[in-house]
């Protein structure tokens, strides 16, 4: 039998609901593992590079540093690393924004969860 590779992953958003909410989600899909989390942009560098996760969720609104510059620094810190952004923002030209600064997956959060496990397949589908 062969065993299916788990995916390390890190969520970050400034909202203690959200951030529960996402991992919570995220948890109910067995090939995933949530290593970590963090409540800012800040926080989420450090994490990463401590972590060293293959996933990262975040949020585009954070404190410190925002989503875009997190997903743009850890786009040249860690070139290997998937990244989704999740986000309650709207506007045309935003997830074209997104993927310019390194994000391999958007969302809108009112859809997470139609949306979400899709992206994460569509980046791994060998986990599937």
């Amino acid at each position: 039998m062969e065993v299916t590779k788990r995916i390390r992953v890190l969520v970050a958003d400034d909202s203690p609901t959200a951030l529960r909410a996402v991992s919570a989600y995220l948890r109910c899909e067995g090939r995933l593992d949530i290593v970590g989390t963090a409540i800012d942009g800040a926080h989420l560098l450090r994490e990463a590079k401590r972590l060293l996760p293959e996933l990262v969720i975040v949020d585009l609104s954070m404190p410190r540093i925002g989503g875009l510059e997190a997903t743009a620094q850890l786009r040249k810190s860690f070139p290997e690393l998937r990244i989704i952004i999740a986000t309650e923002l709207s506007g045309l030209s935003l997830r074209d924004e997104c993927l310019r600064c390194g994000a391999d997956g958007f969302v809108y959060k009112s859809e997470l969860a139609e949306k979400l496990m899709e992206e994460v397949r569509r980046l791994f589908p060998k986990a599937f």
